[in-house]
């Protein structure tokens, strides 16, 4: 089992009042409720505070590579490369360094779904498509474990490796905008996308009419609104006002990071069937004490300790004003606050999927 620090295996001014998150109460949406249980602290040293030199990420390399960088224009701002798209409407970077955490994100992911690609019940699979497949870490899994499959990952960037499956290929494309694609598919699958679409119900509507009948969306994501069942997190922390910040500029931005909450309500507005709702608690830290939940927690504090500071620069700079060392000094505070095994807070990772069912008699489908 590979641990962080070591490359995960191929198989993306004043606060604001944090949203208030939104139960998921929909008939035709299921939850495991042994996931929502109140998860136990573990105990340890309670002054332990790992300080911001403690990485263990040294040793990550990534294994992909850019291709065709000339088809999307980039820009540089304060050191980190971005897509130059529509005025770099995305506002993570996209260099090196973010391909790395990527890939390791992916691989929390993995773990996350009990090391599967997929909760779907899948058959009979004859296309797929990745919609924001990033690196195409998850695509290229996904190719080689259904090489019955035609596989499409589409992105904004292009970040995928060359050397791919027979089965798949790889499209640089704004999914926000229209669809023309030249046939349906029987699997859609969406991964990691929060702050990346700005009108979910539409990205929904697009699925739905480009599934087949009985062909499965599935999304996977996080609901970034920072929870705590034990009052160990104060109003006051940097992760807090972390938490804060970010929603406020997202919000202004337009990308607003509370949405995921909302897929049940919306795939069904959108016409899908059979939902199914999993949240899957991700521990800031290893501060649980269930072995599960203690290593989401160890490798989700490697990848928001070493993401955070990407999550927010453009946001903090474009959005808030913030000048660019602003930004890294207080990234410096949250990192310490990720890394404090007193503060018992989460977020909610969510597994939705959902059914295209067969048009209605006398209806357009």
């Amino acid at each position: 089992m590979p641990t962080p620090g070591s490359s995960p295996p191929r198989h993306k001014s004043a606060s604001a009042s944090p949203p208030a998150a939104r139960p998921i109460d929909d008939a035709n949406a299921t939850t495991d409720t042994a996931l929502t249980a109140v998860l136990e602290a573990d105990e340890f040293d309670s002054e332990q505070v790992l300080d911001d030199g403690d990485s263990a990420i040294g040793s990550f390399h990534s294994s992909t590579m850019s291709m065709r960088d000339e088809l999307i224009s980039q820009v540089k701002e304060h050191g980190r490369q971005y897509t130059g798209y529509m005025g770099a409407k995305y506002v993570l970077p996209m260099d090196e360094q973010e391909i790395e955490r990527l890939d390791f994100q992916c691989h929390l992911v993995w773990l996350t779904l009990d090391k599967q690609q997929n909760w779907a019940p899948l058959k009979d699979i004859r296309r797929a498509l990745d919609v924001g497949c990033g690196t195409g870490m998850w695509t290229i899994d996904f190719a080689d474990a259904h090489p019955e499959t035609d596989v499409l990952g589409v992105d904004l960037a292009p970040v995928q490796p060359l050397s791919v499956p027979p089965n798949l290929s790889f499209e640089i494309d704004d999914l926000e905008q229209p669809w023309n694609f030249t046939h349906k598919f029987d699997y859609i699958h969406c991964q990691l996308m929060i702050g990346a679409f700005q009108d979910w119900l539409k990205f929904f509507r697009q699925s739905f009419e480009f599934l087949e009948t009985d062909g499965y969306l599935e999304v996977h994501d996080i609901d970034f609104v920072i929870k705590c069942d034990d009052g160990t997190l104060p109003d006051d922390s940097a992760l807090v006002k972390w938490h804060d910040h970010m929603h406020e500029a997202a919000k202004t931005a337009g990308f607003p990071l509370d949405a995921i909450g909302h897929v049940p309500e919306m795939m069904r507005e959108a016409g899908f069937v059979d939902i199914v709702a999993t949240p899957v608690k991700w521990p800031i830290n290893p501060w649980p004490k269930t072995a599960k939940y203690k290593e989401l927690g160890r490798w989700a504090q490697e990848n928001f300790t070493w993401g955070c500071d990407s999550m927010s620069l453009a946001l903090f700079t474009r959005v808030l004003g913030w000048s660019a060392d602003e930004v890294h000094v207080f990234m410096a505070m949250v990192r310490q606050d990720l890394r404090n095994r007193k503060l018992h807070a989460y977020w909610n990772f969510w597994v939705v999927h959902g059914r295209k069912p067969p048009p209605v008699a006398g209806l357009d489908n």
